[in-house]
């Protein structure tokens, strides 16, 4: 861990708004950005819950780290209050080391199963542990079985290995329970529909002005897409360039900012795609819709 990093995490601890702002600002003025986006990125990490909010803001720093430009300390700052105010202020203390395994621990993409099937988080976590350096296809695999929750199993999987790569091997475990916690909170049992065309996802969006559940669809499409190559060099971004929103996360779930890092990462791949009309439905949804932000501070 960084060495400043304690005097930006106690703000974000104490939920303290104002302080956390001057934080990240001090922090980023005397260790560099890309030293802020790891210690925000590693608390949101260690703060996740699978809470809509929890998630989201997990979700919210790989988009972040996606969408770096000139704002990007702003968006970064975003982020780091997003996490800090998503995080209850009972939660359990953050894991760091992987558990302890004896010589009949499994491995197999049965154990993942039966332990998602049971919601049994710290069977997963040993699993993990057992897996830590091969953990796929099989953790995408268990976590595309089940659909409930708009998909959101997948989407973490997927999330969480992303953000494996960029905070290191001493963050792998870290990041990578995510998935398996994500995993055995709930078990829907929803099976997954019919794949359908990227296109027709993105007219369903439009047509329901970015609501949650359509935008979703298209965040699922891309996990999918994603999984089914994450051993293939990553499609090169386009030239093109949006402006990337900074605002209150909270207030959509950090759907926008999202939306538009999965533009980033598809439209290499479906050039014909409404990705614009996409995102300005997304967009109408954050500024018509009211704000899920639930903070107490009490």
């Amino acid at each position: 861990m960084n060495a400043a990093a304690p005097a930006l995490y106690e703000p974000m601890l104490e939920r303290d708004v104002d302080a956390i702002r001057r934080s990240a600002a001090s922090f980023a003025a005397d260790e560099g950005l890309d030293q802020l986006f790891l210690a925000v990125a590693r608390f949101a990490v260690l703060a996740y819950a699978p809470s809509q909010h929890g998630k989201h803001a997990v979700i919210a720093a790989l988009s972040a780290h996606e969408l770096r430009d000139e704002r990007w300390l702003e968006l970064i700052t975003e982020v780091a209050l997003y996490a800090s105010l998503a995080r209850q202020p009972w939660s359990e203390p953050p894991i760091l080391e992987m558990p302890a395994l004896d010589d009949s621990q499994r491995g197999d993409v049965g154990e993942l199963r039966e332990a998602m099937a049971s919601q049994d988080r710290p069977r997963a976590e040993r699993w993990l542990a057992k897996r830590i350096d091969d953990p796929l296809p099989d953790l995408f695999q268990v976590a595309s079985e089940d659909a409930d929750d708009l998909g959101h199993k997948l989407i973490m999987a997927v999330t969480a290995w992303r953000l494996a790569a960029i905070l290191g091997e001493k963050g792998r475990f870290a990041a990578l329970r995510v998935a398996v916690w994500e995993m055995t909170a709930y078990h829907g049992g929803l099976r997954p529909g019919p794949a359908e065309p990227l296109e027709t996802l993105m007219a369903r969006c439009v047509e329901e002005r970015g609501s949650i559940e359509s935008a979703h669809a298209v965040f699922l499409f891309e996990a999918q897409t994603r999984a089914a190559a994450i051993s293939s060099p990553a499609s090169r971004p386009p030239d093109r360039r949006r402006s990337t929103p900074v605002y209150a996360l909270g207030r959509d779930y950090a759907q926008t900012l999202e939306a538009h890092a999965v533009v980033r990462r598809l439209e290499p791949r479906f050039p014909d795609a409404p990705f614009d009309d996409f995102l300005a439905a997304v967009h109408q949804n954050l500024e018509s819709s009211p704000s899920f932000e639930e903070w107490s501070f009490a």
